[in-house]
């Protein structure tokens, strides 16, 4: 089976990596963290972002090993709109996971983030 190479006039690139399957991008993405899917993978191409999103990858929001791996204190650098970023990224992740979301690991969420994650996993248990 040959490989799909990218071209730009002319010029070979290298691997057609939008090419892959989704069962492998889903292999490949499931080694990444979440950050690493949401900062990179994501915004290759649509179908990386659509398998970045798929609900297998989304059962379970960690960021707390994220925090934890920082070599001070993270309560210097914690604004309100850096609050409003981890809420963004929590409510994508519960709405990813179409219900399959099992745990979730996070400092510096507010009330409303976690009203918002209890009332969408109960709609989808009902």
């Amino acid at each position: 089976m040959g490989q799909a190479y990218s071209t730009i006039m002319g010029w070979v690139l290298g691997p057609d990596w939008t090419e892959l399957t989704r069962e492998c991008l889903l292999h490949i993405f499931s080694r990444l963290s979440l950050e690493q899917r949401c900062i990179g993978a994501m915004f290759v191409c649509k179908t990386w972002m659509n398998a970045c999103q798929d609900p297998s990858l989304n059962s379970v929001f960690d960021l707390e090993t994220e925090f934890q791996s920082l070599p001070c204190s993270t309560s210097w650098w914690w604004s309100p709109e850096f609050g409003d970023k981890i809420d963004a990224l929590l409510r994508s992740v519960v709405d990813w996971s179409q219900g399959g979301l099992k745990e979730i690991r996070v400092r510096h969420c507010t009330n409303r983030s976690i009203s918002y994650v209890a009332e969408r996993l109960q709609m989808t248990r009902c």
